[in-house]
Order: C-alpha cells, then sequence, then structure tokens
C-alpha cells in the first residue's frame, strides 16, 4: 500500500481532516491577527452607528428647522438648535460611553463582534479600560487635536496598520493587536 504524497490525487475514502492550526495556535498564546479589511469594515460600522444615535434628535432639529422658519423669533430658534445639539451630543456620549464599557470588558465594540474580532493586549490578556479605551482611544484623540502633530497623527495612525504586525499607532501605544475572535 502506498503512502498518499501532498499534492497527489483526492482519496474519497480517506478518514476526514480539519484545521485544528488555530485551536494550537491559539492554546500557545500565539493569534490570527484580523484582516486589515475587516478591521477597516469595523471601524466604519461603529462610526455608522455613533451618528444614527445621533440620528433621531437630528430629525427632529431639521423638521423643526424647516417647518419653524420665519415663525420665531431668533433666540427662540437659537435656543431650540442649540439644546437639539445638545441632546444629539449626549445620544452621541452615550452610545461612546456604551462601547467603551464592552471594549474595557469583552475587547470588542458592537462592529467588532459582529464582525468577530477582538482587541486583546500582546500577551493575550483583556484589554481592560486603561489599554483598550485611554490608550487607544483617548491618546490618540488628545494628539490628533494638536495642531501639526495631529495631521502626522491622522495619517500615520492607519497607515502602520500596513505593516507585519498589522498594528495602528493606537496599538503601539496601548500594547495591543486586533485578532480574530475565538468562536464560543
Amino acid at each position: 500500500m502506498q503512502q498518499q504524497q501532498p499534492g497527489s490525487n483526492f482519496n474519497p475514502y480517506a478518514p476526514p481532516t480539519a484545521d485544528i492550526d488555530q485551536g494550537l495556535q491559539q492554546q500557545q498564546g500565539e493569534y490570527v491577527l484580523a484582516e486589515r479589511g475587516t478591521r477597516l469594515g469595523a471601524v466604519l460600522i461603529d462610526a455608522l452607528l455613533a451618528v444614527a444615535a445621533a440620528a433621531p434628535a437630528g430629525l427632529i432639529l431639521g423638521f423643526m428647522v424647516y417647518n419653524s422658519r420665519g415663525s420665531m423669533s431668533f433666540g427662540d430658534a437659537e435656543l431650540m438648535v442649540y439644546g437639539l445639539i445638545g441632546v444629539m451630543a449626549l445620544m452621541v456620549l452615550a452610545f461612546m460611553i456604551y462601547q467603551w464599557v464592552l471594549i474595557a470588558t469583552t475587547g470588542q465594540s458592537i462592529a467588532k463582534r459582529w464582525l468577530g474580532i477582538k482587541i486583546v493586549r500582546l500577551d493575550g490578556s483583556p484589554v481592560g479600560f486603561v489599554n483598550g479605551v485611554i490608550l487607544r482611544s483617548w491618546v490618540v484623540g488628545a494628539m490628533s487635536n494638536i495642531p501639526v502633530l495631529g495631521m502626522i497623527v491622522g495619517i500615520v495612525n492607519p497607515l502602520m496598520i500596513f505593516g507585519e504586525e498589522r498594528r495602528c499607532l493606537h496599538d503601539h501605544i496601548a500594547g495591543t493587536r486586533v485578532i480574530v475572535a475565538p468562536r464560543a
């Protein structure tokens, strides 16, 4: 009886095989890195969800401004606009707080969960609030508001994902990486 060589013809009578490499890698502390496109998709979905959080107040604002043209004094209209803008800001802030809690506790935002990826520290441990939120989001956000440096950070941060480790600037600052989430 001959041994089947790799690349030879398919044997329908051979026992079934499974790709167990991913499970072995995760047991050894090595993880499958998330694809760049999946990470981009998660960022875009999370941004759309933040816009959706503000949409109800934004629609009310639009309808009220459209319907009140000429019938309100300038002070009343200005007060109404500022009030609804404040409501929109509160809705987005509430959504962001929810996202930060998810990241700190599970390593996943809503979109990351939907797309099956998660944030972990370099040693594979959970990110927590400091690494997952403060260092990954707030530090880079603060740096982005500094003139000139903000422009550089805005360009360098996403471009660093094209490195071999697929880690953006915020991943390097926080000591994190984004991996394919193990299926439960």
